[in-house]
């Protein structure tokens, strides 16, 4: 956890953990060849008991010869997932202090006990083998925790020989707390069978964490044949990989992208392994916080924010002024009068010619719409857009920014795609409209 050198942050909240914690290793400092300083955040969430807290952390870090840096929550009363919300502010502060205090590491005081607690509490609300892990020892290469390995009775026999006193936190005996509740209800019952239950519940995390960690290694080897450089995973790859492994891989891959897995629960887990086994070859799949898995045929890609299809009346086409979207598409249109009297047709249909006289009203680009239809050159009836598009195997993100053009209502061209049936070139054609599309960085865009 240390190492000769380190300048150590220990998060002191004034209970008994916090208070053993800081007097173990500024007892312990010079022979490790450590600095240590404390921090403490004051949530400002039990009034006069807060203030207490803080002055007795203040006046325990003066004792302890040890500086020590205050903080204060706010806004935090009220909030839903007060517990959870708590947590990120007071993480987040101790990041900050760590950073301007040159501190390699930060120290909290959970001990046996806690991660006894973490554990069961894991299980009771359903878990799998990450959940059993229950707190690292160290995380991040950070995050350390001296006393997981000491019991909650190690301690206070500790402050007592030390002559230390500490704060009780009135919601520590609070009910509507799970952890309070296995606490003093769950494991008092279960050490009257195994007094040692404490320690072989920390045992099991230990072993798991152990052998997840190989797990980890193994499916990081998948991960990195599967993962693309724009962080998209193949389906395919996740399908092949042992099913037992699958929600494994997931894990990995979105905390890669997402940077952490908080709020996501066994239901999202089993809701991405069916998104990626349909013979769908697209779909979308939201999580919390307005984020999005959307499949694209064999990719599985994490979106921060879902994009909504744009639905305004979208931009004039005017000749000699191109329209230029937001997603990199410029669409331009020029006249053509050849002095032969003929028009030479496009190679592709990355580009179209229409008969100017057969426009009855301006040209619009704009996205595709919910219900639109086109009626392509060659073929009879109608199309919807929707099809051509599965048709092309275009992904749904490129869906929603893809370009047409239309007229008085009525699609004339999808640049790639189609080309309408109205406004054709007939010898009784006396004056041209030329389209072309293009994307940006690439030039004419090709499929």
């Amino acid at each position: 956890m240390l190492v000769p050198g380190d300048r150590v942050l220990v998060a002191l909240s004034g209970g008994a953990d916090s208070v053993a914690l800081l007097a173990a290793l500024q007892a312990l400092s010079a022979s490790l060849d450590i600095a240590v300083c404390a921090a403490h955040f004051n949530h400002q969430l039990r009034g006069s008991e807060s203030r207490r807290d803080q002055e007795h952390a203040e006046r325990t870090a003066r004792r302890l010869g040890v500086p020590c840096i205050v903080g204060t929550g706010e806004h935090l009363a009220g909030t839903s997932n007060l517990e959870a919300r708590a947590r990120d502010a007071r993480y987040a502060f101790l990041a900050q202090v760590a950073a301007a205090h040159g501190c390699s590491r930060i120290a909290t005081g959970h001990t046996l006990d806690d991660q006894a607690e973490t554990v069961l509490m894991r299980l009771v609300r359903g878990t799998g083998w990450d959940g059993v892990t229950g707190i690292h020892p160290v995380r991040d290469g950070r995050i350390i925790r001296p006393l997981i390995e000491c019991s909650r009775k190690e301690v206070l026999a500790f402050l007592e020989a030390s002559d230390l006193v500490f704060c009780e936190d009135s919601s520590n005996t609070s009910r509507r707390f799970l952890r309070n509740r296995v606490r003093h209800d769950v494991l008092p019952q279960l050490q009257a069978i195994n007094p040692q239950v404490k320690r072989t519940l920390a045992g099991l995390a230990a072993i798991t964490r152990e052998e997840g960690g190989w797990l980890d290694d193994y499916v990081g080897v998948l991960l990195g044949a599967g993962r693309s450089a724009d962080g998209s995973l193949s389906v395919s790859a996740l399908v092949a990989a042992p099913a037992a492994l699958h929600p494994r891989l997931l894990r990995l891959w979105l905390r890669k992208e997402r940077g952490d897995l908080r709020r996501l629960t066994a239901a999202h887990w089993q809701a991405l392994i069916a998104l990626a086994q349909s013979p769908r070859p697209n779909g979308r799949l939201r999580l919390p916080g307005g984020q999005l898995v959307v499949r694209e045929y064999d990719r599985l890609r994490w979106c921060r924010r879902e994009v909504e299809p744009a639905v305004d009346g979208g931009q004039l086409l005017m000749p000699g002024s191109p329209v230029y979207l937001e997603s990199g598409w410029r669409i331009a249109a020029e006249f053509v009068r050849p002095p032969d009297g003929t028009v030479q047709s496009p190679p592709d249909l990355w580009g179209a010619v229409l008969d100017a006289n057969e426009i009855p009203a301006p040209l619009v680009v704009r996205t595709p719409q919910p219900g639109d239809r086109v009626r392509p050159l060659g073929l009879r009836g109608h199309r919807k857009l929707q099809d051509l598009f599965v048709d092309h195997k275009l992904p749904l993100r490129a869906r929603l920014e893809y370009p047409v053009v239309e007229c008085d209502g009525e699609i004339l061209w999808v640049p790639g795609m189609v080309r309408g049936i109205r406004a054709l070139v007939t010898p009784r054609t006396r004056a041209t409209l030329r389209l072309v599309a293009e994307r940006a960085g690439t030039g004419i865009a090709r499929a």
